[in-house]
């Protein structure tokens, strides 16, 4: 799918992970682990995707982080739905110049 997304897209198409957490007539199902998420969202990033995210994991340090593609510093910090620091100055990133991929402003 990762291949699909670079060669058809490109790779800077958001693509967002979200974990599954059983509840109402799913409540007898266990929950993904994380470790999968992780290394899912590990290999898609090794694959040559710039923006992927794991969603639904409260607390997961970097999980829902914009990482600059140049110097793989962060650029955009999220905790569930808010942005809580953005390092993008004019479509770029601050600290390297690289320009990001997006509509900023």
């Amino acid at each position: 799918m990762c291949g699909w997304i670079l060669k058809e897209l490109g790779p800077d198409r958001p693509l967002h992970f979200s974990r599954f957490y059983p509840q109402h007539k799913l409540a007898h199902l266990t929950p993904a682990p994380v470790e999968t998420l992780v290394k899912t969202c590990d290999a898609a990033r090794a694959g040559g995707l710039h923006c992927v995210y794991i969603g639904n994991v409260p607390g997961l340090e970097g999980a829902e982080t914009t990482w600059c593609p140049n110097c793989r510093k962060a650029i955009v910090e999220r905790d569930i739905f808010a942005v809580t620091r953005m390092n993008i100055t004019h479509g770029k990133c601050r600290f390297c110049g690289t320009k990001i991929a997006g509509v900023w402003g």
